[in-house]
């Protein structure tokens, strides 16, 4: 796992600035402590910085073909790299490492830009192909691995994360208004938004092509929507499969030449990652939990270490329970506010701490991220009404409300409302099916699901940590996307074809155990506290977020006042907190309106 960078000049008028291409790379260090390199030839600059974890001796980026014809920066794993470079070799292509970093390289140049249908793994490269003086850059299928782009001027610019791109002079920090209210109604952007103004996420399962000043995007791969919930396999027969492709997912992200471990709540999905990777791991497994001290709990054995300890012990794990002090959980909002690059949600500081203290014992963790996507955790948030009736996304269903909060012409320049419910409408008419819980879990997986990620993998990669997510195999994907809603869940549970595999495998407590959200110190002070200061922010004359919210309005929300008397407590909590982290998202980056 790595951080990537560079600049195309498409004019041909001037040559990249290596100073430019190294200050660029050096906002990345994080996401790669154990390297950096740069390659500049003229019109076209790369920068990489690596985290070691296939073949550390080897494998420095950019890395290129026999020839020098081709250039690579690249971040992610292929984890089939080892069939790939046996298939390649056997076509006549020589290889100096051992790493699949190479393996890329030398499928892009046997198979062009359809390389990407041959990789499984989670990744995010570039490749300068000189003869044709064309850039190539490719996302992986679920959008595990982010990448970022601006075209400015005559320039191409591209990067891990946005703060390296903001690095170019052509590029500043503005404010992308549309992304204001789509962070604040649907917590996750659409159309490939970022937070800064001119500055776009590759999608999933894209590519793009740079080439005679034309940037060409292409989607290589999409959730199929046509055959969704039209798999006509038996519950027994889909329960074989989903075992066997998750036991492969699992081998495969095995593969690693520095210590690997996994994340165990306790809860259902990451307890089947460890328990199959306990299985698989020649010696012992290291397992992590985590937890605040003094946190509050409706019994003291409903806690995540309690859960994930029973886990251990059926597997001999080397566990860890890490714990923090809930003062730290604030302490560090603005750290990671600049490194995930956009307002802080809920969980975000408490992933970033795991990470910390995971850092000194592995470089490798798998976790069940995708698990609930795929097969309906989020059972509470489905809405009963029919699909021409849903107004917002199943996992924020308070957008009448807080869309009340806004500026009403703020609310006219971004159209927001309109626009959040035309993309429901069309996502929605798209299905030819009647299965309408896959349809929703379609939603999480195409938008929740990436902000999640993103998610992931800057509070991960904030640490130099690789974290590989066993469930999104794009194989256990494709399967699972359409069985029949009815495996998954029902009126009375969730997660049914999930538990079913759980049961031979995990002690039943685990099995029958709630779900639990990632732990945050909260207690009613805390709320108070919260919804205090992020009116304080909204109201006060030299407010950096005043502009976007109608203040009356805002302060009758707080107040529980007027047309919000009954407004829901998770509603108002949860609003406080994205006040509060959106000011701190335009203070920690400059962001200008």
């Amino acid at each position: 796992m790595c951080g990537i960078c560079g600049i195309f000049n498409m004019s041909k008028d001037q040559p990249v600035a290596e100073a430019l291409i190294d200050r660029m790379n050096a906002k990345l260090s994080h996401r790669g402590p154990d390297d950096c390199g740069t390659y500049i030839n003229d019109l076209i600059g790369l920068g990489h910085r690596r985290l070691s974890v296939i073949d550390p001796r080897n494998g420095k980026q950019p890395l290129c073909n026999e020839d020098g014809t081709l250039w690579i920066t690249y971040n992610g794993e292929i984890y089939n790299y080892r069939e790939l470079r046996a298939i390649l070799a056997k076509r006549g292509h020589r290889f100096a490492t051992n790493c699949d970093t190479e393996v890329v390289v030398h499928a892009y140049q046997e198979f062009g830009p359809d390389c990407v249908t041959k990789f499984n793994g989670m990744f995010a490269f570039a490749v300068w192909d000189a003869k044709k003086e064309l850039l190539f850059l490719a996302r992986d299928r679920m959008g595990i691995k982010p990448l970022y782009y601006a075209v400015r001027g005559s320039n191409f610019i591209f990067a891990s994360e946005v703060k390296a791109i903001l690095e170019h002079p052509d590029v500043s920090a503005e404010v992308e208004a549309r992304a204001i209210p789509e962070y604040l109604l649907c917590t996750c952007l659409l159309d490939s938004r970022t937070m800064f103004r001119n500055i776009q996420s590759l999608s999933p399962g894209a590519t793009i092509m740079v080439q005679n000043g034309v940037v060409r995007t292409r989607q290589y791969w999409s959730l199929a929507t046509d055959g969704l919930g039209h798999n006509g396999d038996s519950f027994a027969h889909c329960r074989d499969q989903v075992r066997e492709l998750l036991d492969s997912s699992i081998n495969l992200m095995m593969v690693s030449d520095v210590p690997l471990g996994t994340l165990l709540s306790g809860g259902l999905d990451s307890s089947i990652v460890s328990a199959i990777a306990a299985r698989q791991i020649r010696g012992r497994l290291k397992t992590f939990s985590m937890g605040y001290h003094n946190s509050r709990t409706i019994r003291p054995d409903d806690t995540d270490p309690h859960y994930a300890h029973l886990v251990a012990s059926a597997y001999h794990t080397d566990h860890a329970d890490l714990l923090f002090q809930p003062s730290e959980y604030s302490d560090v909002m603005r750290r990671v506010t600049w490194h995930v690059e956009k307002p802080v949600d809920l969980t975000s500081p408490s992933l970033f701490l795991l990470y910390r203290d995971v850092k000194p014992t592995v470089t490798v963790v798998m976790s069940g991220e995708g698990a609930d996507e795929l097969f309906a955790g989020y059972f509470f948030f489905l809405d009963n009404r029919p699909d021409g009736q849903l107004t917002e996304f199943p996992w924020a269903p308070y957008l009448d409300e807080v869309s009340a909060l806004l500026d009403p012409a703020f609310a006219r320049e971004t159209r927001c409302v309109e626009h959040i419910r035309a993309t429901l409408t069309d996502e929605l008419s798209s299905f030819h099916t009647d299965d309408r819980l896959n349809k929703f879990l379609f939603l999480f997986l195409k938008y929740y699901l990436v902000d999640m990620l993103e998610r992931l993998d800057k509070t991960s990669m904030a640490w130099g940590v690789e974290s590989r997510v066993p469930f999104l195999d794009h194989r256990l994907v494709e399967y699972v996307v359409n069985m029949p809603s009815s495996y998954k869940s029902s009126s009375s549970s969730e997660k049914i074809l999930l538990k079913s595999i759980a049961t031979d495998i995990l002690p039943a407590d685990i099995v029958k155990r709630k779900k639990r959200p990632v732990p945050i110190p909260v207690d009613p002070k805390t709320v108070l506290t919260q919804c205090k200061r992020a009116n304080e922010l909204v109201q006060s004359s030299d407010s950096r977020i005043g502009n976007y919210f109608n203040k009356r309005q805002v302060d009758d929300f707080f107040k529980r006042k007027g047309q919000f008397k009954t407004t829901d407590n998770l509603a108002v909590y949860r609003t406080a907190h994205a006040l509060i982290a959106l000011d701190a998202w335009h203070s920690t980056f400059g962001v200008t309106s």
